[in-house]
């Protein structure tokens, strides 16, 4: 086996370049004392000699890292990973960089993540709760040590610090009208959990619309899942099965209502000639299917650049007046060929 090798310091790259030791550690800190022709030398140095900064041990120092957490359910999910874009982006604007942990939507997980980031030093963390987090609990060491924590999309219940949400009820409501307007009157929905805040609000504007129509709500409707495709898929068939079908759908994300479709589409079953669909997310599959998807559009990018802008001041400054607590993004309906009157 190789012999590791022993790490280069910064004492190293001064001896090479004749410089002394707090020269080289201004000019890797882009420091403007140290002038632009000495930090490209010292860098080009420190790369050519396999230089590591040891950032835990500097932020010990300087008690700032520098460093963001965040946790989300999986960045494979399509609203997650424009939300990740836009902090990335704005993250790098404001000087900071991101590290993102993966709770694969289960509480167990969030909880090693919260603790692991809290050991790292994080300037502050950025959240997405599990589907399955009814206590934010895990969270306090956060909240004991005053190290800033905003929570966007989904926010644990009875969370009183700072949240990026969506107008999710509004986007129930939206949808489920727009089912109505088409003339659907027998209209099922697909949940997530309803232990997480934005899918509780989801069903809360559904129920709103139908009872704006005098449509008494169905207990038969309801199917609650995680919202993957293979479980959208399982809720599809026993949907398709019923002695009468529903002919509307609002499934409270697009990869269910998608599988809901191609599910149909095996049922010799006519979208939306017999069943009119909508999704929640905008995603990309939305616009390749066959029908295209009716959707909500939610802002993914602009809310992960919303909980940046929020961290980075709460980071920036005791004070927080001028910082929304608790900021709710506009949702919009995006019509498409899955709920046309044909």
């Amino acid at each position: 086996m190789k012999e590791r090798t022993s790490k280069i310091t910064i004492y190293d790259i001064a001896r090479s370049l004749d410089l002394s030791a707090s020269t080289v550690s201004r000019a890797l800190q882009n420091n403007p004392l140290i002038n632009q022709e000495t930090r490209e030398k010292v860098k080009e140095a420190a790369l050519e000699m396999g230089y590591v900064p040891n950032w835990i041990a500097s932020s010990l120092r300087k008690k700032k890292s520098n460093i963001l957490g965040l946790i989300v359910p999986r960045t494979s999910m399509y609203f997650q990973s424009t939300a990740i874009s836009g902090i990335q982006h704005d993250a790098h604007k404001y000087g900071f960089s991101i590290v993102i942990g993966q709770s694969d939507d289960t509480v167990e997980m969030e909880k090693e993540l919260v603790n692991t980031f809290f050991s790292l030093r994080v300037d502050g963390l950025l959240a997405v709760s599990s589907m399955y987090t009814t206590t934010y609990e895990h969270f306090s060491p956060f909240i004991r040590n005053n190290i800033p924590l905003v929570f966007y999309d989904r926010v644990p219940t009875d969370f009183v610090g700072y949240t990026i949400t969506g107008d999710d009820f509004k986007g129930g409501y939206l949808a489920t009208m727009h089912l109505i307007s088409q003339g659907c009157r027998r209209i099922a929905i697909f949940s997530g959990m309803l232990t997480c805040n934005l899918y509780q609000e989801r069903l809360s504007g559904y129920k709103a619309a139908l009872a704006e129509h005098n449509i008494p709500f169905d207990e038969e409707l309801l199917y609650v899942h995680n919202l993957t495709s293979e479980a959208a898929t399982i809720a599809a068939q026993e949907l398709l099965s019923l002695p009468v079908l529903p002919d509307g759908l609002f499934a409270a994300n697009d990869t269910s209502a998608v599988a809901f479709i191609q599910e149909a589409r095996l049922h010799a079953i006519k979208i939306p000639e017999q069943i009119k669909v909508v999704g929640y997310s905008n995603d990309q599959s939305s616009r390749i299917i066959t029908p295209s998807l009716t959707t909500i559009e939610q802002s993914g990018y602009k809310m992960g650049q919303k909980a940046v802008e929020t961290i980075v001041q709460l980071i920036s400054s005791k004070e927080t007046k001028e910082v929304t607590k608790n900021f709710v993004f506009p949702v919009e309906l995006i019509p498409r060929e899955s709920t046309s009157k044909y």
